[in-house]
């Protein structure tokens, strides 16, 4: 799972890239979540309390009272180590973006959606290989490091855990749900039954008695867990400020 912020304060621009960036995922098959921003102010507040939740973020840089070559500079400063694409109308800022180690330096009139693809595929590239964020599985004498973006659910059934990540991919080890929550605090997981646990990122629909994922996997919802888990995924959407573009 991919998370891209895009930053620009020009909303006909934000629908035109993030149907761009939605037309690369699905090409090339990567899970993608998409937040839009309208200025450097509110991506700088939506990120000071957790700096690595994107992982890549576009930016433009001529916004506003905060223009997008400060905002780098201050998610830097945060500690935000997503890679950041400047995605602009001018050329005036292209050194000054040196300190701030971006993955490109685009000009929105100059860059056409071949060169835009082979960015947007670099910079995932980047992501994925510096991502820190593990679960680690300890089955017998294997043990197998994922990284948490990639877990879509657990399940257990007598004692036994499945991780469920990556697609269909799956190991077992044995622990308790409630061991899970506890560890997994803050990672966007919810108890959506007695025996299952989702990441909230992976969910596309509510359905009567249960949840169907983005890996096309139904996953059962009991009665006292749904109130529950339609706020929390409120309270993740609202958070994430996800925008869809069809």
């Amino acid at each position: 799972m991919v998370t891209v912020f895009l930053c620009d304060d020009n909303q006909k621009t934000i629908e035109h890239y993030s149907r761009l960036i939605a037309k690369i995922t699905q090409k090339h098959h990567i899970e993608m979540t998409l937040s839009a921003f309208n200025s450097g102010e509110e991506l700088l507040f939506h990120l000071s309390d957790s700096p690595d939740q994107a992982d890549i973020i576009y930016l433009d840089i001529l916004m506003g009272t905060l223009n997008g070559m400060d905002t780098a500079r201050q998610l830097r400063a945060y500690g935000c180590k997503a890679e950041i694409i400047f995605l602009t109308t001018s050329e005036d800022y292209v050194y000054d973006a040196f300190d701030i180690t971006p993955v490109q330096y685009l000009l929105k009139d100059a860059t056409g959606e071949d060169k835009f693809e082979q960015v947007f595929l670099r910079a995932v590239d980047l992501a994925e290989k510096k991502a820190t964020d593990m679960f680690l599985c300890e089955s017998g004498n294997t043990q197998k490091i994922i990284p948490i973006k990639e877990i879509s659910f657990f399940e257990i059934w007598k004692r036994v855990v499945t991780v469920h990540h990556n697609g269909k991919e799956t190991i077992e080890f044995y622990g308790t749900l409630e061991q899970l929550e506890r560890q997994l605090r803050d990672k966007d997981f919810v108890r959506v039954h007695r025996s299952y646990l989702v990441h909230l990122p992976y969910i596309a629909k509510f359905q009567q008695q249960s949840l169907l994922l983005k890996t096309g996997e139904n996953i059962p919802i009991g009665v006292t867990y749904l109130k529950q888990v339609k706020q929390l995924f409120s309270d993740y959407i609202s958070r994430s400020n996800i925008h869809s573009f069809k």
